[in-house]
């Protein structure tokens, strides 16, 4: 766990005390952007907001979203880690930690889905997603986000003011080309590539991590998983099929010009030039 993300795992443990859960085998999944932890032995699964926390300012609005769309998509029937029922899914505000809590999948983690399979589960996690009405950002992994992450970067000396100019303006021309490529607008998972699902015990694929669910064409979201699952030649030629090449292309380096910011923060925070703190 990173040395900086150990208050943020006692907020957990109190949240789950003040739950009356016993938290005696608690453990942390993944320490990364954000810190997950599993309440073990209840099924019980908190994201806590540290390092998107820290760059966010105030991360309330993502969680926000993100609890409200699960809890839509999961009404539905869709493969989705549900908002926990154990307790409240928040977001909840511990200690100055933002967090939301998740009911625990049995899964198998030492499986990541291929990219067909993902694909397949994507389309019907798109299905289920046509039926939210509810606002969503547009394309805000590039957007307001992205914003916030070059805001960051230059603030702690990451970026300078030529790179964040020079990143702006690439993401300017690349989303205008993928906005206008093709008029479908719905709810996106936002982030939809093959890590940010499980496989299940019984071999579904379950969908998990939508705080940077926004609305968009689906392009964005099949860009990114092409962009960071294995390579498959025959699911790029179907989604190029779909949508062209260049337009597909186009998506794939939007997302890798949003990759490459939160890549050099990330690596700033492991160098220790970045820390995670309320």
């Amino acid at each position: 766990m990173h040395t900086t993300s150990a208050s943020a795992f006692e907020a957990g443990l109190e949240l789950g005390a003040l739950h009356g859960l016993p938290i005696d085998r608690a453990v942390v999944r993944k320490d990364g952007s954000n810190l997950i932890v599993h309440l073990a032995p209840a099924p019980v699964v908190l994201r806590i907001a540290t390092f998107t926390g820290e760059i966010r300012t105030d991360p309330l609005p993502w969680l926000e979203r993100e609890v409200a769309l699960v809890s839509h998509l999961a009404a539905v029937g869709a493969s989705v880690m549900p908002p926990s029922d154990i307790i409240p899914p928040g977001p909840h505000v511990v200690g100055g930690w933002a967090m939301s809590a998740w009911r625990y999948v049995e899964h198998r983690p030492d499986l990541v889905p291929d990219t067909a399979a993902s694909l397949a589960a994507l389309d019907d996690l798109h299905a289920a997603l046509r039926s939210y009405d509810h606002d969503l950002p547009l394309l805000n992994p590039t957007g307001d986000d992205l914003e916030r992450a070059l805001r960051f970067g230059l603030a702690h000396g990451v970026f300078d003011e030529a790179r964040v100019d020079a990143v702006r303006h690439r993401r300017d021309e690349l989303a205008a080309a993928v906005l206008s490529t093709t008029l479908d607008r719905q709810a996106l998972h936002g982030d939809a590539f093959p890590r940010n699902s499980l496989v299940a015990r019984d071999g579904r694929i379950v969908w998990i991590d939508f705080e940077d669910c926004c609305s968009g064409p689906l392009l964005w979201d099949l860009a990114t998983l092409i962009r960071q699952g294995s390579p498959d030649p025959a699911v790029r030629s179907r989604v190029a099929e779909r949508y062209g090449a260049e337009a597909l292309e186009t998506a794939i380096e939007l997302r890798q010009v949003q990759l490459d910011v939160w890549n050099v923060l990330h690596d700033a925070r492991r160098s220790g030039t970045l820390g995670s703190q309320p």
